[in-house]
């Protein structure tokens, strides 16, 4: 999902509670905040030896334990305070969008969102870790050859 995806999901759909889901059936609880958005450009060289570059936005999750509150962040306060970073630190919209997560029991990861899942109520956006992978060898398998010797 990219970052103008995410932004548009949350246009089409005001008054809803924004809702995290890292797991099947688990949430980031109702009191976080969106304390940081970061405008990454990645610049890499690959285990084939193949330089890269890749654009992210990555929006950083927090709860600080002590809040109590009765529901999840509302869809017009996420679009605000992105609203605030753009007008600040313009934001690519092109740029794949990754939400940062961990709390006490959790390793803080960068978690892709697969899909949101729109109700009456709430946007609940389905994320999960994406694994590492070894480019070469991926694009080799995608393209239906043989990857013996591939990263050997």
């Amino acid at each position: 999902m990219t970052t103008n995806q995410f932004l548009q999901t949350l246009r089409e759909n005001p008054g809803k509670e924004l809702v995290f889901e890292y797991r099947q059936d688990f949430f980031v609880p109702m009191a976080y905040h969106i304390t940081e958005v970061k405008n990454l450009h990645i610049e890499a060289v690959d285990c084939g030896g193949r330089p890269s570059e890749d654009f992210q936005t990555v929006v950083q999750l927090w709860v600080s334990g002590d809040e109590q509150v009765e529901r999840h962040m509302a869809t017009e306060k996420a679009l605000k305070i992105f609203d605030i970073v753009d007008r600040m630190k313009p934001m690519r919209g092109d740029a794949d969008i990754l939400f940062e997560w961990g709390n006490e029991y959790l390793p803080t990861s960068n978690y892709r969102p697969l899909n949101a899942e729109i109700s009456d109520n709430q946007v609940v956006v389905k994320m999960f870790i994406p694994p590492t992978a070894c480019k070469p060898k991926l694009e080799l398998e995608l393209a239906g050859h043989s990857t013996a010797g591939c990263c050997s």
